[in-house]
């Protein structure tokens, strides 16, 4: 599978304005190297709002979720779409979908939706380190 090109120029992202659990996002743009990192982010994300589901609570879940939105965007507004061949409209879908049920997540507090992306994400993680040791 060809990886995808990444923009090594900063965007303008949704995260530059979250801050929580020590995380400052937004300051630096995503680039190849930093992909798996903004994969491991997420899944960090969605596991405390599993774990806020689990529990009751929805003020954390939704602050975890809206993290994890941004994550999702800043992975998307580092796609090439100039340069980065086929492959990039398709990720870029995929990660709007995840972004959209990300925020019917929030709003229905769906586990088992919730459970479904952990493992679309997991698998994204996998497939980017698959890439890596292929090339």
């Amino acid at each position: 599978m060809a990886e995808p090109l990444m923009r090594h120029e900063a965007a303008n992202s949704a995260t530059s304005r979250v801050r929580g659990g020590g995380l400052t996002r937004g300051e630096a743009p995503v680039d190849e190297q930093s992909i798996p990192d903004q994969y491991e982010l997420l899944l960090g994300k969605i596991a405390r709002a599993e774990r806020e589901l689990e529990e009751g609570g929805s003020e954390g879940r939704s602050s975890h979720l809206e993290e994890a939105s941004g994550i999702v965007f800043d992975l998307l507004y580092s796609l090439d779409f100039k340069n980065g061949g086929e492959l990039v409209p398709r990720l870029a879908a995929l990660y709007g979908y995840i972004a959209n049920e990300l925020l019917n997540v929030g709003r229905s507090g769906d586990r088992v939706q919730l459970a479904h992306l952990r493992d679309m994400i997991t698998t994204l993680r996998q497939s980017w380190y698959g890439t890596k040791n292929a090339a």
